[in-house]
């Protein structure tokens, strides 16, 4: 999550602007946090009070409305400031740029004994796009991100670990 904000803050001067190098200082004056940050701390909100349909919509909308000038995407924005909950058919990249959190829910020490996918590792990542996102292209870049969270926190250097239980918030 915390490199998902770092990164978002960093790009955030290029994201209209691209640029075409690796040198290129990190923090600049003019950085500043997007709709991605605040979306994906609303999905950690949303997994923290109880990860299902409701708590996303509530937290999108809530950290939306709290944050309103972020740079939201038009139906996106337009959703925020409705009574609406419904999702819109979205297939854009909101669902990828917010998910990552979900990516810490998955139980790596089940993967670790079973080599097979957890079973809870889908689920939380799905309701947190179709809530906007329902188009099947908005779930599968929501699910690409999160693998990749899930992953990058199982291996390391080639080396698997067994983290053990799924992430709790007393770790």
């Amino acid at each position: 999550m915390l490199g998902a904000i770092i990164g978002d803050i960093v790009g955030s001067v290029y994201e209209w602007h691209n640029i075409k190098t690796k040198e290129f200082p990190l923090f600049r004056d003019e950085c500043f946090f997007t709709d991605d940050t605040v979306m994906t701390i609303a999905t950690a909100d949303a997994i923290m009070n109880g990860g299902r349909v409701d708590d996303f919509i509530d937290a999108y909308k809530k950290w939306g409305r709290l944050y309103p000038n972020a740079g939201y995407g038009g139906r996106f924005g337009s959703w925020i400031h409705s009574d609406d909950s419904e999702p819109y058919n979205s297939w854009g990249n909101g669902s990828a740029m917010r998910v990552s959190p979900c990516g810490w829910t998955m139980n790596c020490g089940f993967y670790a004994r079973t080599g097979c996918w957890p079973p809870n590792g889908w689920e939380p990542v799905t309701r947190c796009a179709e809530v906007t996102h329902n188009h099947p292209e908005g779930v599968k870049g929501a699910q690409a991100t999160a693998a990749a969270v899930f992953l990058g926190r199982f291996y390391k250097e080639g080396h698997a670990f067994d983290y053990g239980e799924p992430w709790s918030l007393e770790r």
